[in-house]
């Protein structure tokens, strides 16, 4: 009873979208010229800034009708062309659905009810205006039933009924999908359609086979709704997780945009969260290693569960976007974000964007001192190794005094140089202790440069002692 009544809201929704666009308010989408029995349809897409849109996805779909309400609708699709252009070599209907998507740009046009103009001169190409996209963001999942019969695989289609707009998805991975403003409802079943056709000839009723899921309120033009997971499941509700997440208590979230540049958006930037500011937890080898924990998507957005505890005042997020062969290109971190930002969260926290710069390179060396107040060096260098680092970064090193020592693939900017004690049992001992952490870690403020490297010649470091601490 709970779904027929889903049911009627989608037609419902869909015939009041096809009468608010008929009449003076459809769009031309192109011009048409009937050559014989060939009718072709034409235009040209500028994106906002008035530049032409290359490699724009342009789907052409007939409008829905009552059985529409749940399936995937059928589409034609091409690509405009170096100026923008795009052609079909015939239309559906004298009125059809027209979506395009720049990709690239995150720009996107939906026309539901376009309509067609003969002309005996020709094809006159009518310009298409794109808008910024909204953004659909979550993961589908998908419960392995046991039964032969609903054994589907990983591949599965998110789309919105009624419309042209869809996207295939993998069981478990995280998916973007750009969508026009407004309130919708989604989609989701198997990819195969020879496996939707089994599960139909199974006797599956297709409510099982599409599960749907309505927005709750509009998105806007540039907004990202982030939302689920989803699940695909014959036996349970596709927001059976949300729900089940929305009884609980709310899990706090970190998120967050990085950028390439000033005005690009970078995807597939990997994310790692930085708790162990000082390197502390580095006791072996010789450098620490990068983990990360998430990757931006197409819109440069990323979202992280909040750590459960922060062993500082603070903790950090580093960003690194590699190149084809491994290498590291951009590099970045995000500000400080204090304990008690975190403390009694219940939603989502949202940092400031971040702009990644080509990363910089550190070159040093510490030498020994006699105490803090007579920097004269000495020579018993052997004897002793410290830590070098960077503050609320993956970039440690342990070196030996009075040897020079390089980091690279550093994030470009401000930081503060950590040293300290490179022995692991003297760093405990000093914080069983209960020294201060200034009393036996040193810093020093530098600015790296993007894509160079900072001489820092030498640096002194005093060991500490218990007696000293005391």
């Amino acid at each position: 009873m709970k779904f027929a009544k889903s049911y009627l809201g989608v037609l419902f929704a869909l015939c009041v979208c096809m009468f608010a666009c008929t009449g003076e308010n459809g769009d031309i989408a192109g011009t048409v010229t009937d050559t014989g029995n060939t009718i072709a349809l034409g235009g040209v897409v500028t994106r906002t800034d008035g530049s032409r849109a290359v490699a724009a996805m342009v789907r052409m779909a007939r409008e829905p009708v009552v059985g529409d309400t749940l399936s995937e609708l059928e589409y034609v699709e091409t690509v405009t062309d170096s100026q923008g252009v795009f052609s079909f070599d015939s239309v559906l209907a004298d009125t059809f659905q027209l979506a395009v998507v720049d990709a690239e740009h995150q720009e996107i046009s939906y026309k539901p009810r376009a309509t067609v103009t003969k002309t005996k001169k020709g094809t006159v190409l009518d310009s298409i205006k794109l808008e910024k996209a909204a953004v659909f963001s979550s993961v589908l999942l998908y419960e392995n039933v046991s039964e032969p019969s609903v054994v589907v695989g990983d591949h599965f289609k998110v789309f919105m009924p009624g419309t042209p707009f869809s996207q295939s998805v993998f069981a478990g991975d995280s998916f973007s999908m750009l969508i026009p403003a407004g309130e919708w409802w989604f989609g989701f079943c198997p990819g195969d359609p020879q496996i939707v056709a089994r599960l139909t000839d199974s006797g599956m009723a297709d409510s099982l086979i599409y599960r749907t899921w309505s927005m709750d309120g509009k998105i806007k033009s540039g907004d990202t709704l982030s939302k689920g997971p989803f699940i695909w499941s014959p036996t349970m509700e596709v927001d059976s997780l949300i729900k089940l997440e929305e009884r609980k208590a709310k899990k706090p979230y970190i998120s967050g945009v990085v950028k390439c540049g000033s005005e690009k958006t970078c995807s597939n930037v990997q994310v790692g969260v930085i708790t162990d500011l000082y390197g502390f937890d580095f006791v072996e080898g010789d450098s620490t290693s990068f983990v990360w924990q998430t990757v931006t998507d197409s819109s440069g957005r990323w979202v992280l569960p909040a750590p459960e505890k922060v062993p500082y005042d603070s903790l950090r997020m580093e960003y690194r976007l590699l190149s084809e062969d491994g290498n590291v290109v951009l590099a970045g971190v995000s500000r400080y974000v204090r304990a008690s930002e975190l403390k009694g969260l219940k939603d989502t926290l949202k940092l400031e964007e971040s702009e990644l710069l080509p990363p910089s390179v550190l070159v040093s060396g510490v030498k020994l001192a006699i105490d803090g107040a007579d920097t004269t060096e000495i020579d018993n260098c052997m004897a002793n190794s410290v830590v070098v680092g960077l503050k609320g970064t993956s970039h440690f090193v342990r070196e030996m005094v009075c040897n020079m020592l390089k980091i690279e693939n550093i994030p470009a900017g401000g930081h503060d140089i950590v040293l300290y004690s490179g022995d692991p049992k003297v760093v405990k001992t000093l914080q069983e202790s209960g020294a201060e952490i200034g009393d036996y870690v040193r810093a020093a403020h530098v600015q790296l440069p993007k894509n160079d490297t900072l001489d820092q010649q030498w640096m002194t470091y005093e060991p500490p002692t218990l007696q000293f601490v005391k």
